[in-house]
């Protein structure tokens, strides 16, 4: 039974990961080297692409290492605390690569010199932006509709219900702990599909009003690139929301033994709420990079290869922690990875930040009853 828990989180989450962790820097933009601005015609560089390398190297190297090592530990202990553990280590170890060739990249730079005689420019899109014309906003309420059918089939269950109602079950779908019939414990996971769903909410409005990143050197293909990449990470999220709902609403009729599940179902159902959203993000990630810049767009631009745009790199802490008072933007695209971050400059930021955080931990205080 351990085999097939551990199987399941191995393939869905524990390598997908891994994966992402080692070749996450082919999916970057061109002109960004692990948080350094570099001009774009360098970044075929022999030494911009040995810098490359040598995180995919490191990266490969202690991934498969530490992975070895905890896979074995976790099927000798029988425990997935172990394999939980591994994807911390494995997280910390590629910070730890990150910020070694981040460093080496922001030597580089200064050595050669590469912006000096450059001509920097920032791009800015002054139109409004058209969030009715683009936005999914009627399609919200499907996840918001799951969440309400949750609430009110388990209120409707609530005072038929044992004196105890199970909390956990094993993977044929059997119960291994119950907890005592109280509000908190029978809407644990209806609050968590409140919270689920408000945070997601929340990040879709924070994609629409997000700063769009355009290129100097080319602006009208890169604001092109970056729109069509917003809509498909808004798609993306709205149908996570709607998986996750889904996969609570089903976890909860199982919770009031309204159903009893089956080995087979339960593989089905896990496999669908938590292999959906990974594959997803994979495959939007794979097919926009960062910007859109994977984006194939048809059109025709004058190209000045002596403009970049602006080094701005004082205002990051190693490439990945914005720190700009003076700028008003809030949402500010990520130097490595794929997504927005927020300017710690500006304290709206911060208490949006604090605030997400607040609700998840809400929705997930029932959890520690």
């Amino acid at each position: 039974m351990f085999l097939i828990v551990f199987l399941l989180y191995l393939i869905t989450i524990y390598i997908p990961l891994v994966l992402i962790g080692i070749f996450l820097p082919l999916l970057m933009k061109k002109t960004l080297l692990f948080g350094v601005v570099i001009p774009e015609e360098l970044s075929d560089r022999e030494e911009v692409v040995e810098i490359r390398k040598r995180y995919i190297r490191n990266s490969s190297i202690s991934a498969i290492f530490i992975s070895i090592v905890i896979n074995i530990f976790a099927i000798m202990f029988q425990s997935m605390d172990v394999l939980l553990m591994g994807i911390i280590v494995l997280i910390v170890l590629f910070g730890i690569n990150y910020v070694d060739v981040h460093k080496k990249a922001k030597t580089l730079k200064a050595e050669k010199k590469w912006t000096i005689d450059k001509k920097q420019m920032v791009v800015v899109n002054t139109s409004k932006p058209e969030e009715e014309k683009n936005s999914l906003s009627y399609y919200w309420g499907l996840p918001l509709l799951i969440m309400l059918f949750t609430f009110l089939f388990t209120f409707v269950q609530y005072s038929g219900l044992s004196e105890e109602i199970p909390h956990q079950f094993d993977i044929v779908g059997n119960p291994v702990s119950y907890r005592q019939t109280n509000f908190w414990n029978v809407f644990l996971l209806p609050l968590t599909q409140l919270g689920i769903s408000i945070t997601f909410y929340g990040v879709y409005k924070i994609l629409q009003k997000a700063k769009i990143s355009i290129q100097a050197r080319r602006p009208l293909a890169s604001f092109i690139q970056n729109q069509l990449a917003k809509k498909y990470w808004i798609v993306y999220i709205l149908i996570t929301n709607v998986v996750l709902n889904l996969y609570l609403a089903y976890i909860q009729l199982t919770v009031l033994e309204v159903i009893t599940p089956t080995t087979a179902v339960n593989v089905l159902i896990y496999g669908f709420g938590v292999a959906i959203p990974v594959i997803g993000a994979i495959y939007v990630s794979m097919k926009t990079g960062q910007s859109g810049n994977r984006i194939k767009v048809d059109v025709a631009e004058e190209v000045d290869d002596e403009i970049i745009d602006r080094d701005d790199d004082q205002h990051w802490k190693w490439g990945l922690f914005y720190y700009n008072p003076h700028d008003p933007t809030v949402f500010i695209e990520k130097r490595f990875g794929i997504g927005w971050t927020i300017n710690w400059g500006r304290p709206l930021g911060i208490v949006l930040v604090l605030g997400t955080i607040a609700i998840i931990m809400v929705s997930l205080i029932p959890l520690f009853r």
